[in-house]
């Protein structure tokens, strides 16, 4: 059997962004042509499994980490795929942190340190690269900003019920909770018929919320049940701050719908033409911004193509590795297309 010259390591998360970017990862290497062997798809990442993986990737001369750390000596070629924006916060965002489980608070120095191993360091937008860069700025030079890929599972489906996606599981460092209260104030402000479809269970959110006659809580779905509901609904709602891509973003914009989402250079490099801007914490504002969700918004299911993005982050074009910070964002939105 010929010797792969790319091995991924795929360790880590199965669910939300982490989960998705391995379902997109599973389409690029159904045809077998690229020389890739993927290594730790049923392991957790853990300090163990960072030292078997590096006997496991032996003799290939690119490694490939998606779980945020970097190969430590394997490989002539180390490329890491950096997508938590918690191992970076800001001092000002130190409140976060303190929420967060002891565990994900042992990662980050390791996160960072192991960043100075890599050779390519690849994030999903401008502000993540950022965030990188202001928190290890020796690395500034290795960043590539590359979208992640998002591939639609169809066209639209034409309904006649009006209603509002939230593709969002509360967490404590999501701000879905206060914001959902003012989404359906400002739905209440304008008498509005929409109904609101959010991918949490009961007991995630406060009663009152739970039990509110406009909020149908979907649970968490697996990705090809929550595809459906991208095709049928109106419009979307993304509230969160803290987020390395946005990949509802991202996702409304393939669909051609409006997103309801906090007017950022993050938000409209991802979003494009699809960003429904408003200003957070705000009623008024959002009830404003309600009265868009009818409008046109052109599909672009080609703007977050997955054979570009992997041809990119695998290094298989062999592009000389390593990109600055420094560059527009418009110029980053488009990154995934080059």
């Amino acid at each position: 059997m010929k010797q792969a010259q790319i091995v991924i390591d795929a360790a880590g998360g199965a669910g939300g962004g982490a989960g998705r970017l391995k379902t997109e990862l599973d389409a690029f290497l159904a045809d077998g042509t690229a020389p890739i062997r993927v290594i730790g798809r049923d392991r957790h990442l853990t300090p163990s499994w960072l030292v078997r993986r590096e006997v496991a990737a032996a003799g290939a001369p690119v490694v490939v980490s998606l779980n945020n750390v970097s190969f430590a000596w394997r490989g002539t070629e180390r490329r890491v795929l950096v997508h938590n924006a918690l191992h970076f916060l800001a001092p000002t965002e130190g409140r976060l942190l303190a929420l967060q489980p002891r565990s994900l608070r042992a990662q980050i120095p390791v996160v960072r340190r192991m960043l100075h191993r890599a050779d390519v360091i690849a994030v999903p937008c401008s502000a993540m690269a950022q965030r990188v860069a202001d928190r290890v700025p020796a690395v500034r030079d290795r960043l590539l900003v590359l979208a992640n890929p998002v591939s639609p599972v169809g066209p639209r489906v034409p309904t006649d019920e009006v209603s509002i996606l939230v593709p969002v599981v509360p967490s404590p460092f999501k701000n879905v909770v206060a914001e959902l209260r003012m989404l359906l104030a400002a739905l209440d402000r304008r008498q509005h018929p929409a109904r609101v479809r959010m991918t949490a269970h009961p007991h995630e959110l406060p009663e009152d919320l739970a039990r509110h006659p406009r909020l149908d809580l979907l649970g968490q779905l697996p990705h090809h049940e929550l595809s459906e509901h991208w095709r049928r609904t109106t419009a979307v709602f993304f509230p969160c701050l803290v987020e390395s891509f946005g990949y509802p973003l991202a996702e409304a914009r393939v669909y051609g719908l409006p997103v309801l989402a906090p007017d950022s250079a993050q938000s409209r490099e991802v979003a494009g033409s699809a960003l429904t801007p408003y200003r957070l914490s705000d009623v008024a504002s959002l009830a404003d911004a309600l009265d868009e969700i009818d409008r046109t918004v052109v599909p672009e299911p080609d703007a977050f193509e997955r054979g570009a993005y992997f041809t990119r982050l695998l290094g298989l074009d062999r592009e000389r590795p390593g990109r600055q910070v420094a560059r527009s964002a418009a110029t980053a939105s488009r990154a995934v297309r080059q």
